[in-house]
C-alpha cells in the first residue's frame, strides 16, 4: 500500500515550514494541550518564536529560515477566519504559489462558507484533530475540493476510536492520518499524570504505549487492506529531526560574522567580561591593535560584554589578560536563549 508522506509534512522534517500561530483562542480543552501560558487561550500571533506584531515580522521569519513552507495552527485558526485568510494570502502573494500551506483545525466551526474561503486563499492542505461529531467535516472539505484528512496523538488505551477514524477515513477517502506520539511537557504533565500516563524509559518526554498504539493502528489498517495512508511521527522525528533542521536552516542566516554554526543549529561565540574599560572602547583596542576585522568582536545585547569568534580569543586574552573569557552556545532564535555556557 502507498504511504507516502503529505508534503506538509515532507518540508516539516526538513525544517522548512514555517510555524504560524495565528491565535491560543480553542473552545475545546483537551487534556495534553502542550501550549504554554503566554499562549493558552490568548489571542496572540507567534511566528516561530517571534511575537508578531505586523506581517513584517511573519515574513522576516519565514526569510529566517528559507521557508519552502508553513504550517497554520493555534488554538483554533478557524476562531479567527479573517486573519488565517488574511495570512495565507500575504505569504502566497510573498513566497510564491509554491509555497505550502497547511492548517490545523479541530473542525467544530468548518462548514462549507469556510472551506470555500480556505481554497479560494490558497491553502495546500486541511489537517483535522476532531471529535467524533465533527469527524463529517472531513468528507465536506473533501467533497469542496481540499486535501484534508486528520492528525491525533496516538493515545493509549484509544487504539478504538483511532481504528474507527481510519475506517471512517477511509470511507469518505481521505487523504491521510496522522499518528503523532503522545508527550508530556510542563504544560500537560499533571493531567497526564493523573490519568496513569507514564514516560517511557531512557525518554525525556515520550508516553509509555503510544508507539505501540501507532504501530498497532498501522499494522491493523495493512491486515485490513485499508489504502488511506497512515503516517506516525515520534517525538524524536519532532525534535531531533524537524526542530533541529529548522534551526540549523536559521542559524545559517543570522549567524553573527563572529558566531559559529554547530552541528545541532546551536550557534557558538566567546564572552569576554573585563572590569578594565567600556566594551566599545576595549573593541577599538582590539581592532586597532590586533588587525582584527571590526566584523570579528562584537558588543553584547546587554553592552556589558565582547562577543568574540575562535580565531580571535587567543589574541584577546592576550590583549585583556585579567578578563573572563566563556564559550556559550545559544539557540538561533529571535530570543536566543541560552543553552550552555563554559569556562574557558
Amino acid at each position: 500500500m502507498e504511504r507516502g508522506l503529505p508534503r506538509g509534512c515532507e518540508i516539516c522534517l526538513k525544517g522548512g515550514k514555517l510555524v504560524l500561530f495565528v491565535t491560543g483562542e480553542c473552545d475545546r480543552s483537551c487534556f495534553y494541550c502542550p501550549l504554554s501560558e503566554k499562549r493558552r487561550g490568548l489571542d496572540v500571533v507567534y511566528a516561530d518564536e517571534v511575537l508578531v506584531e505586523d506581517d513584517l515580522d511573519i515574513i522576516l521569519e519565514g526569510r529566517a529560515i528559507d521557508a519552502e513552507g508553513t504550517g497554520i495552527t493555534g488554538g483554533d485558526p478557524i476562531l479567527k477566519l479573517s486573519r488565517t485568510i488574511k495570512c495565507i494570502k500575504l505569504l502566497k502573494q510573498f513566497f510564491g504559489r509554491d509555497h505550502h500551506i497547511h492548517l490545523y483545525t479541530n473542525g467544530r466551526h468548518v462548514n462549507k462558507d469556510v472551506l470555500r474561503k480556505l481554497r479560494v486563499a490558497g491553502l495546500d492542505e486541511l489537517r483535522f484533530h476532531p471529535e467524533r461529531e465533527d469527524w463529517r467535516k472531513i468528507a465536506l472539505a473533501k467533497e469542496m475540493g481540499l486535501y484534508a484528512g486528520a492528525e491525533v496523538p496516538a493515545i493509549p488505551r484509544n487504539e478504538k476510536l483511532i481504528k474507527e477514524l481510519v475506517s471512517y477515513l477511509a470511507r469518505v477517502e481521505a487523504d491521510f492520518l496522522n499518528l503523532n506520539q503522545l508527550e508530556f511537557c510542563p504544560q500537560n504533565a499533571y493531567q497526564l499524570k493523573q490519568r496513569g500516563f507514564v514516560l517511557e524509559k531512557d525518554s525525556m518526554a515520550a508516553v509509555l504505549g503510544s508507539e505501540e498504539v501507532a504501530y498497532s493502528v498501522i499494522r491493523w489498517a495493512d491486515r485490513e487492506g485499508i489504502d488511506v495512508p497512515i503516517h506516525y511521527c515520534s517525538s524524536v522525528a519532532k525534535d531531533a529531526v524537524q526542530t533541529k533542521n529548522r534551526l540549523i536552516r536559521r542559524s545559517r542566516n543570522v549567524a553573527r560574522p563572529y558566531e559559529e554554526v554547530l552541528s545541532d543549529g546551536l550557534l557558538g561565540k566567546f564572552i569576554i567580561r573585563t572590569t578594565s574599560g567600556d566594551p566599545r572602547a576595549l573593541k577599538s583596542f582590539i581592532v586597532k591593535t590586533s588587525g582584527t576585522s571590526p566584523n570579528m568582536v562584537g558588543i553584547s545585547s546587554s553592552g556589558d560584554a565582547l562577543e568574540v569568534q575562535r580565531d580571535v580569543v587567543a589574541e584577546v586574552r592576550r590583549l585583556l589578560p585579567n578578563s573572563n573569557i566563556v564559550y556559550v552556545q545559544e539557540y538561533p532564535t529571535a530570543t536566543r536563549e541560552r543553552f550552555a555556557e563554559y569556562p574557558y
